[in-house]
This record gives structure tokens, C-alpha cells and sequence, in this order.
């Protein structure tokens, strides 16, 4: 992968915060597309690609927050 991501406590909370059974699917997703680059649809119930969604939001939102912080002014 060409570029760099971040996982924030907020993701890192999200997560932990998931049922066991959704927990790990989820992770792995996150693994398959960030680090390998491939597309984890596949491998995730229908509430689990929702979730999985709402957490990539979070990772590419906090991503771009890290890669560009705001100034003081």
C-alpha cells in the first residue's frame, strides 16, 4: 500500500466495543483492505459490512486529519 493510515483510539474503541463475533470479521476486513488492498465485502454479513463502513469512515476520516493538521493560528 502507497499510502499511510491511521487507527485512532476511536477505531480502536469501536471495535473493541463489537460483539466477539463481529469483532473479528471486522478486523480482518480492515487488515485485508488497508494492508493488503483487497476488497473484504465478501467476507462480511450484510450488518457486518454496514459496521465495517461506518469504521473505514472513521480510519480515512482520521487518516486525512493526521496527514493534515490544522494550524495554530
Amino acid at each position: 500500500m502507497k499510502t499511510s493510515f491511521v487507527i485512532s483510539p476511536r477505531v480502536i474503541n469501536t471495535i473493541n466495543s463489537l460483539q466477539p463475533a463481529d469483532r473479528t470479521p471486522i478486523s480482518n476486513a480492515l487488515s485485508m483492505e488497508f494492508i493488503l488492498g483487497q476488497n473484504p465485502e465478501d467476507t462480511l454479513t450484510p450488518m457486518q459490512n454496514i459496521i465495517y463502513a461506518i469504521i473505514r469512515f472513521y480510519v480515512t476520516q482520521d487518516s486525512k486529519r493526521f496527514s493534515h493538521p490544522k494550524t495554530a493560528s
